[in-house]
């Protein structure tokens, strides 16, 4: 699983509209407070793919989202043995 936390951008005054679209995202979850333009987010996929993948979909759908940028991602490679 892959796990990036992230920082959307939106146009000026549109995070909370956006936040509101975004709740309904699978495996995104918003994080804290909204300023007018950015939303803090953590977001997971099965694969890095996925979730590239996912991103351009959003940037795609959504003519209020600007950007999503990356402040931190990893890879749970955890194995439990059984």
């Amino acid at each position: 699983m892959v796990i990036a936390a992230v920082v959307i951008e939106t146009v000026p005054g549109a995070a909370l509209r956006v936040a509101e679209r975004l709740s309904r995202v699978p495996d995104l979850e918003l994080q804290g407070e909204a300023d007018d333009r950015r939303l803090a987010a953590v977001w997971t996929a099965s694969t890095s793919e996925a979730l590239e993948a996912a991103a351009a979909a959003l940037l795609e759908a959504d003519d209020e989202v600007l950007g999503i940028h990356p402040t931190f991602v990893a890879r749970d490679d955890e194995v439990v043995a059984q």
